[in-house]
């Protein structure tokens, strides 16, 4: 029984992971097309692009932590580096943002 409700709970983590990306991620576009006609844009484009990463890294860390099964040593190196690759661009996509935004 408790087996299920893990399922459920899983499930709908995933959705709501997915709707947060995907939204974020359709918004970005929309923003990047909008400001070739109004530059006005272009920085709400940046920040939903650094959303995205933002939630890219959340479920990105979620997976392993909470969702992954077996021991991370027995994934095959090509696997643990595409996702510690991804992990870092989208980790330094939106550490740049802020520092640029908020410090420079």
């Amino acid at each position: 029984m408790e087996n299920k409700e893990n399922d459920q709970k899983a499930s709908k983590d995933m959705l709501t992971f997915g709707i947060l990306i995907f939204g974020s991620g359709i918004a970005t576009i929309l923003l990047f097309l909008m400001s070739t006609k109004n530059p006005d844009f272009a920085g709400t484009a940046r920040m939903m692009f650094a959303l995205t990463s933002l939630f890219g890294v959340a479920f990105m860390i979620y997976m392993k932590e909470f969702r992954g099964t077996g021991d991370w040593k027995e994934l095959p190196i090509a696997f643990r580096f595409i996702w510690w690759t991804i992990l870092a661009g989208n980790s330094l996509n939106f550490i740049e943002y802020l520092m640029t935004k908020f410090i420079l």
